[in-house]
């Protein structure tokens, strides 16, 4: 699958304590163009998740076959009520492989 892209990481609270049960989504972030989703995964107990995706998610046309390097990612965290608790800064031009590690500083209600 030589146009696959893995998004790896873990999210964990301010004290370090893994947090499990959360959704994680992955977005390309687009300047003159909407956003595309990359996918989603859920936490397990020990904070990890993965998701995978494809280049054709970020690559709508011949125009960004030549210009987008590869994703700028920013992934959005969200409570199992559907509530958004974090979202990450922006890392531009994606490699195949891309490994987080997220603190959140506050759970909400």
């Amino acid at each position: 699958m030589s146009n696959s892209y893995l998004i790896a990481g873990s999210v964990l609270d301010q004290a370090g304590k893994p947090l499990g049960g959360l959704l994680v989504k992955a977005y390309d972030i687009d300047l003159l163009t909407e956003d595309d989703f990359l996918g989603q995964g859920e936490t397990a107990s020990d904070g990890s998740f993965t998701i995978l995706y494809r280049q054709e998610q970020f690559v709508k046309n011949v125009v960004e076959s030549f210009t987008e390097g590869g994703p700028d990612i920013v992934l959005k965290i969200h409570n199992a009520q559907g509530d958004l608790l974090h979202t990450t800064k922006r890392r531009g031009g994606g490699e195949r492989f891309e490994k987080y590690q997220v603190v959140i500083s506050e759970l909400g209600s």
